[in-house]
């Protein structure tokens, strides 16, 4: 088998739903792809086996049910083990696979056939658009135009460190679900992750627990040969996320760090400085925020000198503050 799909859900039963049903749409519309779905469920009641039901005879699909709520990254590490396939794709619950998702991917595996790892363009949209539409949602209603991740334009085969770009990915691989990437090179390197640090209590409250998957990509896929798919194949949601609040403390703390440890594994330190320039370039009016949100923005999790003092040599820093205030400026003398 190819691709597992692995999906770890926790009470979102109508995404869930809209999920799978995206999944079986794309099938339909090319059914040569030979993959199956995992879903790991750490819900509080029955209610996604009903909408498992409804699709096990449509899709090649494996359920497991967790006695109890044994959090994100154990879920996570436990859909991916559940896979068979060579590949794996985890994907979240409120996630939308376009209708020429299979084509586009079973292209993709057929021409390339010395890759490791793929990296997916993907589309985001409002949550509440799907209100619109009957239950569970059909993905050829999709609107023609939405937000799009990556500017990337062509199709692109690199190594690994080459996506580590703003112009690639400007989350620099943090979003799961455009990740696509041999199965048994990760669970080989997710041995080597701080255990402690990962199981770590509370959202975001360490880097690990945040983007272990990313450091677990360095070390696997470092030497290995990638493929850009520029075309976007999935949708991602917003407007429902629990962690939200945290996005300030994400962008200026976590993203930062990531960097540091793509440079600790590899990446080399001119992509490295320009790529933490960039990340950084919010660094006032995220600071801002997460000062006026205070424990709910992750404030409490900072590091006076790492986060901050060390950050303040990069230029892009102040170079955005000078711009956002001369805009603010001429917008006050044009009223």
């Amino acid at each position: 088998m190819k691709l597992s799909i692995c999906i770890p859900t926790y009470n979102r039963f109508e995404l869930l739903d809209n999920c799978l049903n995206s999944i079986f749409i794309s099938k339909k519309k090319f059914s040569k792809l030979n993959f199956e779905v995992c879903i790991s469920d750490n819900s509080n009641n029955l209610k996604s086996k009903k909408i498992i039901s409804k699709y096990k005879k449509k899709i090649n699909l494996k359920y497991s049910k967790n006695k109890k709520n044994i959090g994100y990254i154990k879920n996570y590490i436990k859909v991916v083990r559940m896979a068979k396939s060579e590949f794996v794709w985890v994907i979240g619950d409120d996630e939308i696979l376009k209708p020429n998702c299979f084509k586009i991917l079973s292209k993709n595996f057929n021409k390339n056939d010395d890759i490791d790892f793929m990296y997916v363009n993907s589309n985001f949209l409002q949550s509440e658009y799907f209100s619109k539409f009957k239950k569970p949602f059909n993905s050829f209603n999709l609107p023609n135009k939405m937000e799009i991740f990556s500017n990337i334009k062509k199709n692109k085969k690199v190594m690994f460190f080459e996506l580590i770009n703003y112009k690639v990915s400007w989350d620099f691989l943090l979003g799961i679900f455009q990740c696509i990437y041999k199965r048994e090179m990760f669970l080989k390197n997710l041995k080597f992750i701080n255990k402690k640090q990962m199981f770590k209590p509370g959202d975001w409250s360490t880097f690990e627990n945040t983007t272990f998957y990313c450091e677990t990509y360095a070390l696997a896929f470092k030497n290995s040969k990638s493929l850009i798919e520029s075309k976007p194949i999935i949708v991602s949601t917003y407007g429902h996320k629990s962690w939200q609040n945290l996005w300030d403390f994400i962008k200026i703390v976590r993203i930062p760090e990531l960097l540091d440890m793509y440079r600790k594994r590899g990446l080399n330190i001119i992509d490295y400085i320009i790529m933490k320039n960039f990340a950084l370039k919010d660094f006032f009016p995220s600071f801002k925020n997460i000062l006026l949100n205070g424990k709910k923005g992750g404030l409490h999790y900072i590091n006076f000198y790492r986060h901050i003092i060390i950050n303040l040599i990069y230029p892009s820093i102040y170079i955005n503050l000078i711009k956002k205030i001369i805009l603010k400026t001429f917008r006050y003398e044009k009223k």
